[in-house]
């Protein structure tokens, strides 16, 4: 018995740590940390306690999301390596887009962030991405990964190759990295975020992304075993001359409409673009998809004019002066009850009274309580208005003469986000010259907010965020200094009322009227989202 125990004891391998350091016999490493290489990333990786913090919610209550998206990155990253390699940035970038949208194509923000990628319309188009009402090419996983990387190029750059701080800039805006750099007197973003210079969404959206590029390398390490992958994102192209119907197109390409959109993400109504589009369509099937969609049906939109209601008119005797339907009416217009409308309001009515496809319809500033031009007068001649600070797309119509609805059409916007710089067609007569606008800076008190600022200077809370790069509205500081504008003895008429409708939200008029719904609380000093029918609410035009 002896020797064998003898034999035992020599075939175990002591660690001699448990000895000379009692507490490493005890060290537990839960998320391997020491086994992170930062050699294995052509991005900089390192560990903190920040990268653990999210390394730990991804591997624990965030487990089945990243799981989620790990089974969705076997589709888009062999096209986003393929295009980060060629444009020399780092592959490591794609977990960008993990912690950005999860890699879902279709992910739409609260900020109206959408895609892959999140950007916003006004920065999706200042990127080439096209975003209007028949396309929205932020969702366009090839495309909107081409605007990504030349938009990280350029933040690159700008912060002189510091991905740490050029991520930041990616999610909250160089602007405001540049001043948290400016405030805390040094370019180390772990430094800036240790003080009260970013908001929480960019303190921690750095260390996401190192997180996420970490578990991403060894996810086997971390348990993410038996991941049901999505097949790689293929296709082949064929041009569409004119509008076709989606479904119809399915149908040729022996697909659901379902597997349809999800090949074609960027299309947003159930027809091509009228002046032709390119579609994905399945490998092997362009030869003949390209015999099919020729001898498929051109579909012509139905083509509408507009009613500016009227006192008195309801809308049965404004569909029996159409002769259209009530029915075709509310269609057209989104329209849940027939007592939404009220004077002033624009509605489209198609011509001829016939239905036809409906779904086509231009969207309506359901709640402008500007009159537009009467069918039988003259169209103004059409000019360009470069948006200003204070700017908003009421008081640019206002200005004009015209409605929200028409500048939305002209400039195939569907919003009411408008950004200063930006080009915008407008219908109506030259504006007056307005009153001379003041910039000054603004140090936040405490118990300030963006709302609460914007009213006191006379200008708007979206304003305001576009002026000083602020991506959420509740993420300013005290201390912080803000560029403000406002314009001098601002005329009475700068101010109009609404009534509240049955069916409205703080929502649907915000659109309605171009503005944020945080200008609408803030202006009737409104704490909660609860209005009443008959309810009279301020609005600044």
């Amino acid at each position: 018995v002896d020797s064998r125990l003898v034999e035992a004891l020599e075939e175990l391998e002591i660690d001699d740590r448990m000895y000379s350091d009692p507490a490493a016999a005890l060290y537990v490493d839960p998320l391997f940390l020491d086994q992170v290489d930062p050699s294995e990333f052509d991005i900089p990786i390192e560990v903190n306690g920040s990268v653990a913090k999210w390394i730990k919610y991804f591997t624990g209550p965030g487990r089945k999301h990243y799981a989620r998206w790990m089974s969705r990155s076997s589709r888009y990253r062999p096209m986003m390596y393929a295009k980060l390699e060629k444009a020399g940035l780092p592959r490591d970038l794609v977990y960008l887009s993990m912690i950005e949208s999860g890699y879902n194509a279709h992910a739409y923000s609260h900020a109206h962030a959408a895609g892959l990628w999140q950007f916003i319309p006004s920065t999706g188009r200042l990127y080439k991405l096209r975003v209007d009402y028949w396309v929205d090419d932020r969702r366009d996983p090839a495309k909107s990964t081409d605007a990504a990387i030349t938009f990280l190029a350029e933040l690159n750059k700008i912060f002189k190759g510091d991905w740490r701080l050029a991520w930041a800039a990616y999610n909250t805006g160089p602007g405001r990295v540049r001043r948290a750099i400016q405030r805390s007197g040094t370019a180390d973003f772990w430094a800036i975020q240790a003080g009260p210079y970013l908001a929480a969404e960019t303190d921690n959206y750095v260390p996401k992304i190192m997180a996420a590029a970490i578990i991403g390398k060894h996810p086997e390490r971390y348990g993410f075993t038996g991941i049901d992958f999505q097949d790689e994102l293929a296709y082949d192209e064929v041009h569409v001359d004119g509008a076709v119907e989606v479904g119809k197109l399915a149908q040729a390409a022996g697909m659901s409409v379902e597997d349809f959109q999800y090949l074609n993400p960027a299309l947003r109504r159930y027809t091509t673009p009228k002046e032709g589009y390119t579609i994905r369509v399945p490998v092997g099937k362009q030869t003949t998809m390209v015999a099919a969609v020729a001898k498929l049906p051109r579909h012509e939109p139905t083509q509408f004019v507009r009613h500016t209601v009227r006192r008195g008119e309801s809308l049965s005797a404004i569909a029996s002066k159409y002769g259209t339907s009530v029915t075709t009416l509310k269609k057209a217009n989104r329209l849940e009850n027939v007592n939404h409308i009220r004077i002033g309001m624009t509605l489209l009515v198609p011509r001829g009274g016939s239905e036809g496809d409906i779904d086509e319809a231009p969207t309506v500033a359901k709640a402008s309580t500007t009159s537009a031009p009467k069918a039988s007068a003259p169209q103004a001649p059409v000019s360009t208005h470069t948006v200003r600070n204070g700017d908003t797309l009421s008081a640019i119509a206002s200005r004009y003469g015209t409605t929200t609805a028409t500048i939305r059409e002209l400039n195939g916007i569907s919003g009411s986000r408008i950004y200063v710089g930006q080009k915008l067609k407008v219908r109506g007569t030259a504006p007056a010259p307005t009153s001379r606008v003041a910039t000054s800076t603004h140090t936040v008190q405490r118990g300030e907010t963006l709302s609460g600022i914007a009213s006191k200077y006379g200008t708007t809370t979206s304003n305001l965020q576009a002026l000083n790069g602020i991506r959420n509205a509740s993420s300013i500081q005290v201390g912080q200094k803000l560029k403000v504008t406002g314009r001098a003895a601002a005329p009475a008429s700068s101010w109009t009322t609404y009534t509240v409708q049955r069916g409205d939200n703080l929502g649907k008029i915000a659109s309605a009227q171009g503005v944020s719904v945080t200008d609408l609380k803030s202006w009737n000093k409104l704490s909660g989202s609860t209005i009443h029918p008959g309810q009279k609410l301020k609005v600044r035009q």
